[in-house]
């Protein structure tokens, strides 16, 4: 819930991930789409190191480690037996560091609170 509502905060991700889009041309959503993902990046920029599964080129032939960490690889296609190569097509995301501020401590549960305007 907290990078959850970080994302929200800086990015706006939720309230975009939860329009509904078909009233919107193309155009719009995609300028939409320029300030959602700057925010949320810069979110997960400073409060996620990321690094790949896979160090490593997509489309490249790749090794496997044997055996396979399911969690860390997700192998795809068929191959008789235990494969020893394959061809990466996403690196895959680790997150080596988490660094998230203090939680409050009420509203654990909140991505965003409710905004009311008041004259």
């Amino acid at each position: 819930t907290q990078l959850l509502a970080l994302l929200q905060r800086d990015g706006r991700l939720v309230d975009f991930l939860m329009e509904d889009l078909t009233a919107y041309a193309d155009a719009q959503i995609g300028a939409a789409v320029r300030d959602v993902h700057a925010g949320s990046r810069k979110a997960i920029e400073r409060y996620v190191t990321l690094r790949a599964v896979i160090d490593d080129e997509e489309g490249r032939t790749v090794p496997l480690e044997t055996p396979i960490d399911a969690a860390r690889v997700k192998v795809v296609g068929s191959s008789a037996g235990t494969p020893q190569r394959g061809v990466l097509r996403h690196r895959g995301w680790e997150a080596s560091t988490l660094n998230l501020p203090p939680l409050p401590t009420t509203g654990l549960s909140i991505v965003a609170p409710a905004e009311v305007e008041v004259s």
